[in-house]
């Protein structure tokens, strides 16, 4: 029985190599963060295990293929909003100004932390793969996660 073996060439094998460099940092990239704020307005409660469902429930925001679904979502004054990681690495829930979105990769070019909540969401099925935060007051609340460029959303809230 005879085998066949495939070699790269020199310039294919680098090319695939560098290829693989960005694959690997999105696998590996965690999640870090500061601690979540206290004494802002609104109320946040630390996290909760999830639940093994992965259906999405009223006033709940899933991150799930590095998007916050939905990304954007009006609720009334004093709603709880809950976040839940629906993936095996971790984000941030970051409130913030982001911008500069590149329209052909999605990516963010600029992000501003306002400090109304920042907290770490672990990954799913772990302790803290949840986070809630109440909106008392009407505006626009855009959040992303720190790490991942491409994860910016909406929380719009209406009085």
């Amino acid at each position: 029985m005879s085998t066949t073996t495939r070699t790269l060439r020199p310039g294919r094998a680098r090319l695939a190599g560098l290829l693989m460099i960005p694959a690997a940092l999105l696998v590996l990239s965690g999640c870090a963060s500061a601690a979540p704020t206290e004494g802002a307005p609104g109320q946040q409660s630390e996290s909760a295990p999830a639940d093994e469902s992965s259906s999405q429930g009223e006033n709940e925001v899933i991150s799930i293929g590095l998007k916050f679904m939905p990304e954007t979502i009006t609720v009334p004054v004093g709603t709880t909003v809950t976040w839940t990681n629906d993936e095996t690495i971790g984000h941030t829930i970051t409130s913030g100004a982001w911008g500069d979105i590149n329209e052909s990769t999605g990516i963010r070019g600029s992000q501003s932390a306002d400090g109304l909540f920042d907290h770490d969401l672990a990954p799913k099925g772990q302790e803290g793969d949840t986070f809630t935060f109440t909106f008392d007051e009407p505006g626009e609340y855009p959040y992303f996660c720190e790490p991942h460029l491409a994860m910016n959303a909406m929380v719009i809230v209406e009085g």
